[in-house]
């Protein structure tokens, strides 16, 4: 009896311990108990890029930045398609973190690509814009085609937002198919990047490509730039596995503890019975139960550096794609399909499991989601108005603005 009681009373300060451990540590995981939103949300990184992007892009508009060097085919193309929010837009900081920190050599080695997804463009609230005029290299419209013009006159008739966004994203990857860059970026226009984005980026997709390469594939559908850590953590449709790891654990106590009462005659006065039942009926549940409530992503995270994501990725708010795969497969897929009432992220996700095209994600992410007005005019925010209530990395938050400056000068100081 005194065995149990000293084993139930050191159970229990282990256990306060170890709750009081997670609370401190899982606080940003969405997939936790211990999650905890306010705190999480708090954009302390993405503030201070949003604040840096938006003085580069005002400089930007008095002044005649060094633009590309358009003699040269870009190794990165940039696409941005952007719709009217009301009473908000983000476009100016997404393309002023995108461009701020940018040696001479790296912003001549990208092409930056914005359309402004109206019929009458001068409804976008940037249209005209000194900074948007000096820092896009290519501003597309409907008017350059008149195919294009038409279909997105019906579309906007319609109101058929869906179907539109997946035209735009098909315009932007064209306009940058054009410039002969090897890798395309589709980025929606409310995010925000870190500084030093290009080389992680440039290093990932070289990674990638090896990769791709040894699994026997001679290129891959796209790098993911950004992704939501809520659909990593314990999924319901893997309940079964969940079952029988945790039985797999029951049963390996119970065989250790009678492998050692075998073994260890001396240990038998102490693993009575009573003990036998604490341990397996009571002890091993409540840590199982802990484990699970810590959350998927705090306990066993996502690795550095690329990785495959072929299952509960979201969303599509930054994808790198190869040239190839734009030209021989997405852009006819996205033609001959026009219509389709798939949004273009899960339309982009059906593809990829008809075909099995490679989706490598790069961890940690290089951007944020920082939209709490969607483009159709409903409010997301739930923690502020540059917070949306879903779709945020809340690992980006955790960088350090000096230490990913000091990162990027010393890369620009060895390839200069």
């Amino acid at each position: 009896m005194h065995t149990s009681i000293g084993l139930t009373l050191g159970f229990i300060i282990l256990y306060t311990s170890l709750i009081g451990h997670l609370r401190s540590s899982c606080w940003k995981d969405p997939t936790s108990k211990f999650f905890q939103p306010q705190r999480a949300y708090t954009p302390t990184y993405s503030a201070h890029r949003i604040q840096e992007a938006v003085q580069y892009a005002d400089i930007a508009g008095v002044e005649q930045l060094e633009g590309a060097n358009r003699t040269t085919p870009p190794e990165l193309c940039i696409g941005i398609p952007s719709v009217r929010r009301d009473g908000i837009s983000y476009l100016k900081s997404t393309l002023g973190s995108l461009q701020h920190g940018l040696s001479a050599e790296e912003r001549a080695s990208l092409r930056f690509v914005v359309l402004l997804a109206h019929t009458d463009p001068e409804r976008h609230p940037d249209y005209g814009q000194p900074w948007l005029m000096n820092m896009a290299d290519r501003l597309p419209s409907y008017h350059d085609d008149a195919e294009y013009l038409a279909l997105a006159r019906q579309m906007e008739r319609n109101q058929s937002h869906g179907i539109k966004a997946k035209f735009d994203y098909s315009i932007v990857m064209e306009e940058c198919e054009k410039t002969s860059a090897p890798y395309i970026l589709v980025v929606e226009d409310d995010v925000v990047f870190l500084d030093g984005w290009r080389h992680r980026t440039i290093e990932a997709l070289d990674t990638v490509t090896t990769k791709s390469w040894a699994a026997g594939h001679t290129d891959f559908l796209y790098l993911r730039l950004f992704y939501y850590e809520g659909l990593l953590g314990w999924n319901s449709e893997s309940w079964l596995a969940y079952l029988g790891s945790s039985l797999a654990v029951a049963i390996s106590v119970l065989c250790l503890l009678l492998l050692v009462r075998r073994c260890m005659p001396k240990a038998r006065q102490y693993l009575t019975h009573p003990v036998f039942f604490l341990t397996i009926l009571v002890f091993t549940p409540l840590l199982i139960i802990l484990f699970f409530s810590a959350g998927g992503n705090c306990i066993m995270p996502q690795p550095e550096g690329v990785h495959l994501m072929t299952k509960n990725a979201c969303c599509g708010q930054g994808l790198v794609f190869p040239r190839t795969t734009v030209t021989n497969e997405l852009l006819p897929h996205f033609r001959s399909n026009r219509w389709s009432q798939v949004p273009t992220d899960s339309f982009i996700e059906e593809y990829a499991e008809e075909t099995g095209g490679l989706r490598w994600a790069l961890t940690p992410v290089v951007m944020q989601h920082v939209g709490g007005q969607s483009s159709h005019g409903v409010f997301r925010g739930t923690y502020g108005t540059m917070t949306p209530s879903h779709i945020w990395n809340f690992g980006f938050e955790s960088n350090d603005a000096e230490r990913l400056a000091a990162e990027h000068a010393k890369f620009n100081r060895q390839y200069s």
